[in-house]
């Protein structure tokens, strides 16, 4: 209550046993009880312990609140149950705003989280090899809790490596010999490459290509980052690894899609959605395995122009900051194109790659205005 230092490092470890806790072999309700009273309830207290100033925190991002806020609204009056997910994920706002009061809060327990993946990844690895010898067909890993999908598992991992690369290794290279900083971006791309095949996510493929991308334009190395594309494409050919990931197929993403927009417009309204009806697409699959279809399926046309408009907000204000949070972010806004029931949910897997490093992100464009805040509280607290 009164932003002590000691406060906010055990609300940062928190932060870390809740990343991690999704490796865990737990429930997600054990997981999502570490967040409610770990997190959740600490910092939804200590948001309303300085209430005089409790709206000045919305001021770091007007038009990113204004327009989640428009969402969130919508979806409620579509199914009452996006309310509870929807203020969920505003309390996480708050959680990350909490722990970043005294500096590196976040990005120490997202660090530390960062370096459990890369333990995972190499238990994941060793697993795959061992496989391979065993089986007739590629080897896809599963591990355990919520982790055990393993397309989560690999979104969770390519986001460690990331943020791994932008907030420890890459600032460490700057000084050093050119040729040793394009050897560990390669290496960072054979990390998430390998999460890719070893856990057969091309969802985490198609994230990792999404931030390869924009961190070759935002840092102007678009030609020689070409290069070391074109030789991991030639170096998964000629190994033969590049089967791994056409091994599945399309996995009924296709027809997946096409049977939501099939119910969207002779079952429901384009404009307004089915909302969450628990229908089953092919009659098996409970979701419709992409955020963006997920979206339009239950809030319809509607809430996909809002979540559009969103993202639109989002990527102007954080590219301009040049946030690096954003960056990490990628991975996640383009790797639920193919996976996830949606993005406005309650605690779950999804909220460390996608959700944790958009809202540090959207901290971030807005410092100035977060400073601001914390002054204000400070000098709340001086006038008791």
């Amino acid at each position: 209550m009164r932003d002590g230092r000691a406060g906010y490092w055990l609300g940062s470890v928190i932060l870390f046993v809740f990343c991690a806790s999704f490796y865990a072999p737990i429930s997600s309700k054990a997981s999502n009880n570490i967040f409610y009273a770990g997190l959740g309830l600490p910092a939804l207290t200590w948001w309303l312990y300085r209430p005089r100033v409790a709206l000045d925190l919305f001021r770091v991002a007007p038009a990113f609140s204004v327009v989640y806020a428009l969402l969130a609204a919508w979806l409620s009056l579509v199914d009452i149950a996006f309310l509870k997910d929807s203020s969920y994920l505003a309390v996480l706002f708050l959680c990350c705003a909490m722990l970043d009061r005294r500096g590196r809060g976040v990005v120490a327990a997202f660090g530390a989280f960062a370096l459990v993946s890369a333990g995972m990844f190499a238990y994941a690895v060793f697993d795959w090899i061992r496989l391979l010898d065993t089986l007739d067909v590629w080897p896809r890993v599963a591990l355990w809790g919520q982790g055990q999908n393993p397309v989560y598992a690999a979104l969770l991992m390519a986001s460690s490596f990331t943020f791994l690369w932008l907030f420890y290794v890459e600032r460490r290279l700057a000084s050093r010999p050119r040729w040793l900083f394009w050897g560990a971006f390669a290496l960072l791309t054979a990390l998430c490459g390998m999460c890719a095949i070893v856990f057969q996510a091309r969802s985490a493929l198609i994230g990792f290509a999404a931030f390869f991308a924009a961190y070759l334009v935002q840092r102007r190395l678009v030609y020689a980052g070409l290069i070391v594309a074109a030789a991991a494409l030639a170096t998964l050919s000629f190994s033969g690894l590049d089967g791994t990931l056409l091994e599945r197929g399309l996995s009924f993403r296709l027809d997946i899609w096409l049977d939501a927009l099939r119910r969207l417009s002779s079952d429901c309204s384009i404009w307004v959605g089915c909302g969450k009806d628990d229908y089953r697409f092919l009659g098996q699959f409970f979701h419709a395995h992409s955020a963006y279809v997920s979206i339009l399926y239950e809030g319809g046309a509607i809430a996909l122009a809002l979540f559009l408009a969103l993202a639109a907000v989002f990527f102007v204000t954080t590219w301009r900051s040049r946030s690096r949070w954003m960056l990490v972010a990628l991975v996640g806004w383009a790797g639920v194109a193919t996976t996830t029931p949606g993005v406005i949910v309650s605690p779950r897997t999804l909220w460390v790659f996608f959700w944790i490093p958009t809202l540090m992100a959207v901290l971030d464009s807005g410092r100035p205005a977060l400073e601001s805040y914390y002054r204000a509280r400070d000098a709340v607290s001086r006038r008791g």
